[in-house]
């Protein structure tokens, strides 16, 4: 209950639903007859709101302090004792008709791509993949295995494929990795940071090992004239973040301090 109470509640904090909410209101208090002034005020906002966070600078602008806390990874010189290569999972659709990278969202063929490019160049890794069956039937893990099969990845691989979260991930690796064990995590950039907080959290030691990153460096410093207008590739760069910032709080408030009470448990069993 609280799992799916936990993403309607990040589904109506998205910046299309409070622009959505707005205008209702808006069109509600004219359709009422209520002040004038003030139905046109919220109609204003509701639609600044969607302008405003369908443009690429407002989107780059909330992405990049998600996307470079951390640096990719370009070497292994220095990891050749690295175990374990961990992929969160992103997300995927099943349908019998396409191939598992099909299947993938374009957060997660990024993810296990880069997975399998550092797993490739580290002989004595293992590739884990992650993620259940959330709102499919088939589990996201089984999905990604796939993926990497048809990728060419012939090795050993682990599924975590009970995990609905990302915290819930966090306490399946504890099954598979040891406390203090150094590991890649490949995961999506704006998503490495609440990911690094949650792994300490359980007592793990990851090494990050950010790639689909959204916000590149041309986009900084040589904007496009259509950056500056309303796209729906910008508002889906805002959604990444705004569902990131509010990741950090829930992790803050509730994930991080449940983490820690269970290596606490563990620790005094």
């Amino acid at each position: 209950m609280m799992f799916l109470l936990k993403i309607i509640i990040g589904l109506l904090c998205m910046p299309l639903s409070v622009a959505g909410l707005l205008l209702f209101v808006g069109l509600a208090l004219l359709w009422l007859g209520k002040s004038r002034k003030l139905a046109g005020t919220v109609l204003l906002l509701g639609t600044m709101t969607a302008i405003g966070f369908a443009s690429s600078p407002v989107a780059d602008r909330l992405l990049i302090p998600l996307e470079r806390r951390h640096d990719p990874v370009t070497s292994v010189r220095d990891l050749a004792d690295i175990r374990f290569v961990v992929v969160l999972g992103g997300g995927h659709r099943s349908d019998p008709r396409l191939t598992a990278t099909m299947q993938l969202t374009d957060a997660s063929l990024a993810r296990l791509v880069e997975g399998i490019r550092l797993h490739r160049q580290l002989p004595r890794s293992v590739l884990v993949v992650s993620g259940g069956a959330v709102f499919d039937a088939v589990s996201h893990a089984q999905v990604m295995a796939g993926a990497a099969g048809d990728l060419g990845e012939s090795g050993p691989r682990v599924l975590l494929d009970q995990a609905r979260d990302t915290a819930e991930e966090m306490l399946a690796l504890r099954e598979v990795i040891e406390a203090g064990e150094p590991f890649l995590l490949v995961t999506s950039a704006s998503h490495m940071l609440r990911s690094v907080a949650l792994a300490q959290a359980a007592g793990l030691a990851p090494i990050p090992a950010p790639t689909d990153f959204l916000v590149k460096q041309s986009l900084e410093r040589e904007r496009h004239p259509g950056d500056f207008f309303p796209s729906s590739t910008a508002l889906r760069r805002s959604e990444r973040a705004v569902y990131e910032y509010l990741g950090l709080v829930w992790a803050q408030v509730r994930e991080v301090p449940r983490l820690r009470r269970v290596v606490a448990e563990t620790k005094d069993g």
